[in-house]
């Protein structure tokens, strides 16, 4: 082996999550070595030219790991999900090719049992949890409008937010005429938007990956970076093969490969932020004697309970151009139909979210499209985002065929959409139906289910008081393994309609603030 390497808290994965609770910890003054599979992501690399971008988009720039094949991903066996996993293997892990909307979670997502009598409460509340959010958002630098009527009261200043255009207007009108609930998104524009307009988009470029506003919406740059000035040690394009751990049940060591060889980081503490994938992968190949099902698997519960957001889609053809900006897709959300109403035939709801020209795969809209000199100008979608209940079956294994690099098994994910997630699309998508019309709109095309669209990788090491029912406490440790703590949304009890990522991160840092105060 190379050279052992010492700290106080080893941090598997630099993903939105790591790279908080690294940061946090680093800034507290502790020890941190940061851990991560791949590198820093070279933003040169996204072309401005848009047809090149596309075809980049379809193989080594693709959210999917098992398209993109980069040197520090690993393939994730999922024929056996009707949604495909989409994660960012590298420093800054999945913010690197996200939307950058980053909400908070109402309080209502963390008592789902109480209010509905299904799935299960969190072990906190909302308000518990409020602090934190508060201090994520100032670290990412969030833009926002106060007063939604839907969303949670918070503190702090918002920046401002771009412009939703004419076409968000139109739609937002269509909202307003339908008497339902729509609401700019909130928006991540990074810290240096604080001291100049640079919060305000320019329309120009790509939207998600590679755009120039948004680059600074990472995770790499909000975290990564002043981590490292804190005095963080990050050791990038280093793979974790399993954790050791003593008679006591505590973790010592992380096996490592790197470019050099293996090694082992050995520390007090660990926090493993891998993603809902990575993290009970990597628990179960960490199996022993001690914990032969898998390392702080006595619950049975590592990989299980896994939920996504799964997406349906509504595209909607107008006559005339709807003036669209070049590069604005979505700014605006309705939550009219995120809560259970009983008369609906389903518990729980969807999310709305508006896209203008960039319709659904696959979607065309052949009969109009002739003669249009921008296609694409008269096209406007919702999506549906449905709030997923955990299901035990639904769940992430090894593989019994297929290893890695490293002889490590490779992950398996299984995952099928209940009815009850089945209802609340289809309803969705005729309330999207509705809105498109309402605008204007003179066909609609829907998509039931998008199969690239499992960025939200939620529950497969769920948080509880109970050790019999989940893996890790309220602060994220683990019940069997003392020094070991999970600060990605694995820990995740239920999944909201809403974007996970604020909630994960703002758990993040509350999980780093357990662990800086030796508790």
């Amino acid at each position: 082996m190379s050279t052992d390497i010492a700290a106080d808290v080893a941090v598997i994965g630099a993903g939105p999550t790591g790279a908080a609770a690294a940061w946090r910890l680093a800034t507290a003054g502790v020890r941190v070595a940061c851990i991560e599979r791949g590198g820093w992501f070279d933003y040169a690399r996204v072309p401005t030219d848009e047809a090149e971008r596309t075809r980049l988009m379809r193989g080594p720039l693709n959210p999917n790991p098992n398209l993109r094949r980069g040197t520090a991903d690993y393939p994730i066996e999922d024929d056996g999900s009707p949604i495909k996993p989409l994660i960012g293997n590298g420093v800054g892990g999945g913010s690197i090719y996200w939307a950058a909307h980053a909400p908070r979670f109402r309080p209502e997502d963390f008592r789902v049992f109480s209010d509905d009598g299904v799935a299960d409460d969190w072990p906190l509340t909302y308000d518990e949890l409020a602090p934190w959010y508060t201090l994520n958002e100032h670290r990412i630098g969030l833009a926002w409008r106060s007063g939604d009527p839907l969303g949670p009261e918070r503190e702090g200043r918002p920046l401002p937010l771009p412009p939703v255009g004419s076409a968000g207007a139109r739609i937002a009108r269509a909202f307003e005429a339908l008497g339902w609930h729509c609401w700019p998104v909130d928006l991540v524009v990074g810290r240096e938007a604080a001291a100049a307009d640079a919060a305000q988009c320019t329309h120009r470029g790509p939207c998600h990956l590679g755009c120039p506003a948004r680059v600074r919406a990472g995770a790499d740059r909000a975290y990564v970076r002043p981590a490292i000035s804190a005095g963080a040690r990050l050791l990038s394009h280093t793979r974790v093969l399993g954790l050791e751990h003593d008679s006591r049940a505590r973790v010592t060591a992380a096996v490592c490969a790197g470019r050099t060889g293996r090694f082992r980081v050995n520390a007090e503490r660990f926090v493993l932020a891998a993603n809902g994938i990575g993290t009970p992968r990597l628990l179960l190949a960490s199996a022993s004697g001690a914990f032969p099902r898998g390392l702080a698997n006595g619950s049975g519960l590592v990989g299980r309970r896994l939920m996504l957001h799964p997406y349906a889609w509504a595209d909607g053809w107008f006559p005339e151009p709807l003036e669209r900006p070049a590069g604005q897709t979505a700014g605006l959300i309705s939550l009219e139909f995120g809560s259970s109403r009983i008369e609906r035939g389903f518990l729980r709801g969807s999310k709305l979210q508006l896209s203008v020209g960039a319709p659904a795969p696959g979607v065309r809209f052949d009969r109009y499209e002739r003669g249009a000199a921008d296609p694409r100008a008269h096209m406007a979608g919702l999506s549906v985002s449905a709030e997923d209940l955990p299901d035990p079956e639904n769940r992430v294994v090894l593989s019994s065929l297929r290893i890695d690099e490293d002889g490590i098994p490779l992950p398996r994910m299984t995952y099928r959409v209940s009815p009850n997630t089945r209802a609340i699309l289809d309803f969705g998508i005729e309330r999207a139906a509705e809105v498109l019309r309402e605008a204007g709109a003179v066909t609609v095309e829907p998509t039931r289910l998008k199969s690239e669209a499992g960025f939200h990788l939620m529950g497969t090491t769920r948080m509880g008081d109970d050790p019999d029912t989940s893996v890790v406490d309220r602060f994220g440790r683990c019940h069997q393994v003392p020094n070991l703590f999970i600060a990605d949304a694995g820990t995740f009890v239920t999944a909201s309609v809403l974007n996970p990522t604020a909630t994960a991160q703002a758990l993040a840092l509350r999980t780093a603030d357990r662990i800086a105060a030796g508790r």
